[in-house]
């Protein structure tokens, strides 16, 4: 893949970063399920100011919120924030803007990024969790836009190819891929489906419909799951197996062992939070964390 198209994709792809929305806020909200009822209260903005701070992630203890932030419309870097001590640090501090944290399953103490080099490429970056040694993971590929850990060698990926990006499952041993979709249609969620190792990404159908798909690793088969509410492709799975979204200010959630077949509202937020979308869950479920945005849903 051309670098060019690296760096228009991840520009089109990404707009809203520095676009459509100046300001995006990390909240925190405390979660707490049950067989019959999820209950969601004690929202906290963990970041405060006109930036951007976005594609937050726990780390495998769920002590730690890893997260992007751009102080400036020219690069973005890696931030923690401490949940015990209610303290941010800045992780990276390069040239290069670095994107989508998220703990290496593989190494105790590495975070894996999408880098923005100065060459235009985005490339798949492991680095420590003080923001040294960057080394990358996949030499050959230049277009990386997001990704998701399903095991220890094996990613769903987005990639940029110039006419709406492509899904492929990853496998670093060999390096190789399957492509699942070649030509768009889908979302930038990715994620590991609970106690199994698939994927699960969202479908924009034909019929204007949203709606969340599984892919098997195994027999390669794609199957839908539910449909998702109205216009939105976000979402997170808990520890537990349900499922999270939002719409309107408001936290929903699907329990698929359920016979109701519905999405549930938790909690209204809009009146605090206001609107949000990208959002990640802890480890233990315990908790939340939610991405508010002004303005349009970028």
């Amino acid at each position: 893949m051309k670098k060019t198209i690296a760096l228009l994709g991840f520009m089109c792809l990404n707009s809203f970063l520095f676009g459509q929305s100046k300001s995006s806020e990390i909240w925190l909200i405390d979660l707490n399920e049950t067989d019959v009822k999820v209950t969601a209260k004690n929202e906290t903005r963990i970041t405060d100011n006109d930036f951007y701070d976005n594609q937050p992630c726990f780390s495998k203890d769920g002590s730690m919120i890893w997260y992007a932030s751009m102080p400036d419309t020219a690069q973005s870097d890696i931030y923690s924030y401490n949940l015990k001590l209610k303290e941010t640090k800045q992780v990276t501090n390069t040239p290069e803007s670095e994107y989508q944290p998220y703990p290496i399953p593989f190494y105790k103490n590495k975070l894996s990024i999408v880098r923005v080099d100065a060459d235009g490429a985005q490339r798949f970056y492991q680095i420590e969790m003080d923001g040294t040694e960057p080394a990358s993971l996949l030499p050959n590929e230049d277009s990386v836009a997001y990704y998701c850990w399903m095991n220890d060698t094996t990613l769903g990926m987005y990639m940029l190819n110039g006419v709406g990006g492509a899904l492929h499952q990853y496998d670093l041993i060999p390096q190789q891929s399957i492509l699942i979709m070649p030509n768009g249609g889908f979302g930038r969620c990715l994620a590991k489906i609970p106690d199994s190792d698939n994927l699960s990404y969202v479908l924009f159908n034909s019929d204007h419909k949203v709606y969340l798909m599984k892919y098997d690793f195994v027999d390669q088969k794609r199957s839908i799951i539910i449909e998702m509410p109205e216009g939105v492709e976000d979402y997170a799975w808990s520890p537990s197996g349900k499922l999270f979204s939002s719409s309107k200010g408001k936290l929903l959630y699907y329990d698929l062992k359920s016979e109701s077949g519905k999405w549930t509202e938790i909690t209204d937020f809009s009146k605090t939070i206001g609107n949000f979308y990208r959002m990640c869950i802890s480890p233990k479920g315990d908790k939340i964390a939610v991405v508010s945005y002004k303005g349009a849903r970028p």
